[in-house]
């Protein structure tokens, strides 16, 4: 399967973190927090205008690492062809919490973008799935008590030896695994949510 995703900062040292970084999630006892997705597009514009008008996006640098920072994470990008979508591979897709799952989507495809249908997620809520720019596959949940409109929550590991590489982050970075709703193959790192799911066929790295 050919590849999007050509960089995944998942862990960033606060300590090391330039000013972008610095607005992330408050770091652990160990220093650390959620750092980065690296995506490959065929235009920054375009993706700009989708992180910043539907993700609550704030572009923080332009250039050729053009970065956008979301609600606990940072999105960088670089204007080259990319190789793939998001699914088929490693990272298969990211998600974020929005107070309501039905009204994102009536206005997302309103505008004529490209969505699946609402569905009950992994902790008993209702989901979606949307596509971006380029294949890039993101997951919404509703949680209703959200206090913005709308915050990143997890990234979707889908890999053969899923289990193994858990706990290479579990054991690298001392991370407790703990279930997250059905899928009991998770962890957490300030920010972000770490999901890993198993694949029946090899998925192209990050």
């Amino acid at each position: 399967m050919r590849l999007l995703l050509t960089s995944t900062l998942v862990l960033a040292l606060a300590a090391a973190a330039p000013s972008a970084e610095a607005q992330l999630a408050t770091p652990n006892a160990n220093g650390i927090t959620y750092g980065h997705v690296h995506l490959n597009v065929t235009d920054i514009e375009a993706h700009k205008r989708i992180w910043v008008d539907w993700f609550d996006g704030k572009v923080v640098r332009e250039g050729p690492l053009t970065t956008i920072k979301l609600p606990n994470f940072l999105i960088v990008m670089s204007e080259q062809e990319p190789t793939g979508p998001t699914q088929g591979s490693v990272m298969n897709h990211f998600g974020f919490k929005v107070r309501n799952t039905a009204e994102f989507l009536d206005r997302w495809t309103a505008a004529g973008m490209e969505a699946g249908n609402i569905f009950t997620g992994a902790e008993g809520m209702p989901n979606a799935y949307v596509m971006a720019p380029d294949g890039v596959w993101v997951e919404l949940q509703e949680d209703p008590s959200l206090h913005v409109p709308i915050a990143g929550y997890h990234i979707h590991f889908w890999t053969p030896g899923h289990e193994e590489l858990l706990d290479w982050y579990s054991e690298v970075f001392d991370l407790r695994i703990r279930p997250r709703g059905r899928i009991q193959t998770t962890t957490d790192v300030p920010g972000m949510n770490m999901s890993f799911a198993g694949s029946a066929v090899p998925t192209a790295p990050p």
